[in-house]
């Protein structure tokens, strides 16, 4: 009996033993294992600690490369910067890049025209800065071709931007941002496109072109005619770098209240050509002796007389030139761009009531033309420092004006000058 529970004994013994070498060994794996995995633990920690410093790092610095390069992305997206006389100041090269074009070719450009008259705001002299609400603007490819029959024939630039005022330099800017949309424009463009529409892309491109070759040739000829006006008398050339400033600020208000209505004339060409011509209103003076125009003091009746002739004298000026155009055909399109000066410099001193010179002219038989520039000369004469007269006020030039309402100038063009008499406080002199 006692054997036989030895025996019993021996076996559970060998049987626990097995089972404790097996666990033992399940615990030594499992221990190994996990000294393994703290290892491995350890390592990767360690890895992702050395990695978040260089991560953090490079974060570090390279968040500072991108903010420079997405600042410098906005600075020059397509940047456009204009001021209010249609002057380029500022034009990305990648713009330019992107329409094939130079920076003197740009500023020579239509496109500049067509962006003041047909898309950007008029300046409210009320505001110092304002938003320029996003518009689409086109330009042509440029050596587009007919035969060119599945290229679009415009790039199109999503525009906008804000106006501000630049105190300093007494002038309003136009900071301009274009986005090239040509992409989603150009689908709907295959969408209805045909023939016709390319066509009438092209010839119209061709007509504005030869349009501006046409406006810069009439710059031309003001700019050598106002050239040898300012080797004949210094003070009349200051007078001459106002003059058109005012009268743009005036036509464009006078525009807007519907006062200009030519017959046979494209308004917006109308308006250009008082805005351009406007300076050529005194050129009859370089028929006057010099020392009646420098003459420090007021001038005698007969000096008076002979000072009221520089009317006819400029208007008898561009009547020759006219004679000439008309004998050739080729000129016609310079005939009506040369009666506008003609009526400037021959009724300028015209009065609403009856009593100017040099044909005693009233009302509206006196040319709209010569009423304008009427309003901003006298601004300009009273504003400006002349050997006969020192400068005043901006108020004074607004009251003196506002008092002659009825009597030396036109009621409504009073009314539209009154209307811009903030912008024009704004002009240095």
């Amino acid at each position: 009996m006692d054997k036989n529970k030895q025996v019993v004994s021996l076996n559970v013994f060998n049987a626990l033993k097995s089972k404790y070498l097996s666990l033992n060994k399940k615990t030594n794996m499992l221990s190994l294992g996990f000294k393994k995995s703290r290892s491995a633990f350890k390592r990767l920690l360690r890895d992702y600690v050395i990695l978040k410093k260089k991560y953090l790092i490079m974060r570090k610095y390279s968040t500072k490369k991108v903010n420079e390069l997405i600042e410098k992305i906005n600075r020059e997206n397509y940047q456009i910067v204009l001021d209010h006389n249609r002057k380029l100041l500022k034009i990305s090269q990648e713009f330019l890049s992107e329409i094939e074009m130079d920076n003197a070719e740009f500023a020579q450009s239509f496109y500049i025209d067509i962006l003041f008259e047909k898309f950007l705001p008029q300046i409210d002299s009320s505001v110092n800065v304002a938003d320029i609400e996003p518009f689409k603007f086109p330009i042509m490819i440029k050596n587009y071709q007919f035969e060119e029959e599945h290229i679009h024939p415009y790039l199109y630039f999503n525009i906008s931007g804000k106006i501000k005022y630049d105190s300093k330099n007494k002038r309003y800017l136009y900071f301009l941002n274009a986005e090239n949309v040509s992409a989603s424009v150009e689908l709907s463009y295959f969408q209805k496109t045909d023939t016709l529409i390319t066509t009438l892309s092209v010839t119209n491109f061709n007509l504005m072109k030869a349009k501006k070759t046409i406006e810069m040739h009439k710059i031309m000829l003001i700019f050598l005619t106002c050239s040898i006006i300012e080797e004949y008398n210094k003070e009349t050339s200051k007078h001459l770098q106002q003059i058109r400033t005012i009268t743009t600020y005036l036509t464009a208000e006078c525009k807007r209240l519907g006062l200009i209505k030519p017959d046979n004339y494209d308004i917006e060409e109308y308006v250009k050509d008082i805005n351009y011509t406007s300076v050529l209103h005194d050129i009859g003076k370089v028929g006057i002796p010099n020392e009646i125009l420098t003459k420090g003091m007021a001038l005698t009746p007969e000096e008076r007389k002979i000072m009221e002739t520089h009317t006819k004298i400029g208007a008898e000026y561009i009547h020759k030139i006219i004679k000439v155009f008309l004998e050739d055909s080729s000129y016609s399109l310079y005939v009506d761009f040369l009666r506008v000066p003609y009526e400037i410099c021959l009724y300028h001193h015209e009065r609403w009531d009856g009593s100017g010179y040099p044909e005693g002219l009233s009302g509206d038989l006196i040319p709209l033309t010569a009423r304008i520039v009427a309003v901003a000369d006298t601004y300009d004469a009273i504003r400006a420092n002349r050997s006969y007269d020192k400068s005043r006020t901006h108020e004074d030039a607004v009251n003196v004006i506002k008092s002659q309402a009825g009597k030396q100038f036109d009621p409504n063009i009073v009314e539209a000058f009154m209307n811009i008499s903030n912008i024009l406080s704004k002009i240095e002199y």
